[in-house]
């Protein structure tokens, strides 16, 4: 069995594979011959929960660092502080994207425009907003963070894992001929020296 950091790294990954599929749905890769209402919605049914995991898993991260992050360490509780900031707005924004998925739900393609609007507005923060910043309280979260706090953070249990791979396999099912998030790549390209 995964390390519970192992686990949460995992889990970004599969979310990020599945934000990048979506992503290629909404820019038309796999063609007219697919129903992309039926993909949309397994891709916002998979990445609700799962952004909503990330929010409260990066909550649980930061109130842990900051409970131990001596007062006079201003630069690192600024971060901190920034990072909860972000996780809030980041809220926001899933609660405008699951409006709208909620919407198309029960409009079906009458509400696609607006839904795919909300999307790539979704898309956009994640990758933009909360993305560019991500790693900026490694050097505390590798020193100060204990295995006990990883499981503490991830909350993940057999029952997630299990709901988890089948939202995951939904969105393989309905995606678009040519995008299977299984096959998108998570590394990150290298940076130019």
């Amino acid at each position: 069995m995964m390390k519970p950091l192992e686990v949460l790294q995992w889990e970004r990954r599969r979310k990020l594979q599945v934000r990048e599929a979506f992503r290629a749905g909404l820019d038309g890769v796999g063609g007219s011959t697919y129903d992309p209402v039926g993909f949309y919605r397994a891709c916002a049914d998979y990445l609700v929960p799962a952004q909503r995991r990330l929010i409260d898993q990066d909550m649980r991260l930061a109130t842990l660092i900051r409970s131990r992050v001596p007062a006079s360490a201003t630069d690192d509780h600024e971060k901190i502080a920034a990072l909860t900031g972000r996780l809030e707005d980041s809220d926001a924004a899933l609660r405008a994207f699951e409006a709208a998925a909620q919407e198309l739900r029960s409009r079906g393609d009458a509400a696609r425009a607006r839904f795919e609007a909300a999307a790539r507005t979704y898309i956009d923060f994640v990758v933009n907003v909360l993305g560019a910043r991500s790693h900026s309280l490694r050097h505390l979260t590798s020193t100060l963070l204990s295995e006990a706090d990883w499981a503490h953070i991830t909350g993940m249990t057999p029952a997630l894992l299990a709901e988890e791979g089948e939202l995951f396999e939904r969105v393989r099912a309905t995606a678009p001929a040519g995008i299977d998030p299984a096959g998108i790549s998570t590394e990150r390209p290298a940076r130019p020296s």
